[in-house]
């Protein structure tokens, strides 16, 4: 009976300590798996989970295309170095019933083809003054426009006496033609359009005038005003960064003018009308027809431009014009005639 005791005590007494073993191992196993990590663990070891609210937004990159034009020397200098055209910006069909009085200066309009002379009542040596008395084939200047009753009247005058004649004086006698001009045809629009420039060369010959020639242009244009017509600056389209004449328009004795004057001056007198009289102007759609000078003009200007060797385009013009006026002539003194130039400075 005591033998039995013994060997239960033992079997309880074994699987007490199997019990407690297995408690060790289990407190041990809780103890290990619930350890923090050692300081000198890495970060392989630990993999480290990154929070949403750690995450950075995304970075956003926008590349902005830029379109450049490219534009060629060839362009640039052509856009850069427009040529002065040959004719002005004028109808031909605005002046169809116009008259123009004038001295030699508008003879020029008749001798380039760019009126008719039905259309001109011009003379060289004509002033301010002596307009009124003057006969050109008989016919006065009231006589002709009383006939021609025309819808514009364009006058200019006083480059013949501005040298030696005051202007105040000039601008007078030119207000008392005007009066007498409109009595003759009271319908007409009357423009006055300002005497012209001389060159620089013309001036030093005969100081002053130029001078004079600007302090009459003021009254002139003072006139217009006083009477209610229109008033053409002329002097400033055509003088040059000096202040002279410049040497496009200019003839050989630094006073009349060259063919290329005259486009000018009609774009002037033209615009002039239209804008202080309100005028209402179509222009036909069919190409006008343009005088043989100016043909000629474009023909030598299109010579110029395939020509080998350097040519200057004035030169050639110049010549061509010329030929077709007056084919034994050198200038426009020829074609006016040599002793109506020299009543220039000597007729009142």
């Amino acid at each position: 009976m005591s033998k039995r005791i013994s060997y239960a005590d033992i079997a309880v007494n074994a699987a007490l300590v199997l019990m407690s073993a297995a408690a060790a191992v289990l407190l041990c196993i809780f103890f290990f798996a619930g350890k923090p990590a050692d300081a000198g663990s890495s970060d392989t070891d630990t993999p480290h989970v990154i929070n949403a609210s750690e995450t950075e937004p995304p970075q956003t990159f926008v590349t902005t295309v830029t379109e450049t034009t490219v534009i060629s020397e060839e362009t640039e200098t052509a856009s850069e170095t427009v040529p002065e055209p040959d004719i002005g910006d004028y109808s031909p069909a605005f002046f169809q019933n116009t008259l123009f009085i004038g001295d030699s200066i508008s003879v020029g309009l008749i001798n380039y083809e760019f009126l008719p002379p039905e259309n001109v009542f011009a003379k060289a040596g004509i002033t301010p003054s002596s307009v009124v008395s003057t006969n050109i084939d008989d016919v006065s200047v009231f006589s002709k426009a009383a006939g021609l009753d025309p819808e514009y009247i364009c006058i200019m005058l006083g480059t013949n006496s501005v040298a030696y004649v005051e202007g105040q004086e000039m601008s007078d006698e030119l207000g008392k033609f005007i009066d007498m001009i409109a009595d003759t045809c009271p319908n007409a629009k009357i423009a006055l359009a300002s005497v012209p420039p001389v060159t620089r060369k013309h001036e030093e010959e005969k100081p002053e005038q130029l001078e004079a020639i600007v302090s009459y242009n003021k009254l002139v244009k003072e006139l217009a005003e006083e009477k209610s017509v229109a008033y053409a600056d002329t002097f400033s389209l055509l003088t040059d960064e000096t202040g002279y004449l410049g040497s496009r328009y200019a003839e050989h004795d630094g006073l009349h003018l060259k063919i290329h004057a005259y486009p000018v001056i009609l774009s002037a007198v033209q615009k002039a009308l239209i804008d202080y009289y309100c005028i209402t102007f179509v222009p036909s759609a069919e190409t006008e027809p343009l005088s043989e000078a100016v043909s000629a003009a474009g023909t030598v200007s299109v010579m110029v431009e395939t020509a080998e060797e350097p040519v200057t385009e004035t030169e050639n013009a110049d010549e061509a014009f010329e030929e077709v006026e007056n084919p034994e002539s050198d200038s426009m003194e020829d074609t006016v005639g040599l002793e109506e130039h020299e009543e220039l400075d000597d007729t009142e």
